[in-house]
């Protein structure tokens, strides 16, 4: 179970890494907020086109991704990550997280009881795809759902 964890790990952060090189290799993505394939990301990653990931290939990802993140969370520039800048880095991201949904339970209890009903929830969720506001789904909006089913929330 351990190995099967870390390998799930491991292809996830090679997946979060390899966005950028394989954006910048192929192009924006069609297939939206979706993780690349595989022979995408081994055709970003492959620079000596030998099928094969080496250890040199694996370490220009710093190079063409996270390196302003690790510099900004390496805030004493000693180019290691140290557990309190790390613990700084994630108190940082729960702040941000936390904001958010905050910000979202505010918008989804629309009658402001401090509850957030089914029913609320479907209304909100109805006028997020209402997006000309007239009352009703219509094909267009679906299709817009369905083409982009997370859209921002301001």
């Amino acid at each position: 179970m351990t190995k099967t964890f870390l390998t799930t790990l491991m292809l996830s952060v090679l997946s979060v890494v390899a966005q950028p090189a394989i954006s910048q290799h192929d192009g924006s993505h069609s297939n939206g907020d979706k993780k690349p394939s595989l022979k995408k990301m081994m055709r970003a990653l492959d620079a000596d086109g030998d099928g094969l990931i080496s250890y040199g290939e694996f370490q220009l990802l710093d190079k063409r991704r996270g390196a302003d993140r690790w510099d900004h969370a390496d805030s004493d520039g000693d180019g290691n990550i140290s557990r309190a800048e790390m613990e700084t880095q994630l108190h940082a991201h729960l702040d941000a997280v936390t904001a958010k949904a905050e910000a979202r339970f505010t918008e989804t209890d629309m009658n402001n009881d401090g509850f957030v009903t089914p029913e609320e929830r479907k209304q909100v969720a109805f006028e997020m795809l209402d997006t000309n506001e007239d009352g009703y789904l219509s094909p267009e909006e679906l299709t817009q759902a369905q083409k982009h089913p997370r859209r921002p929330r301001d």
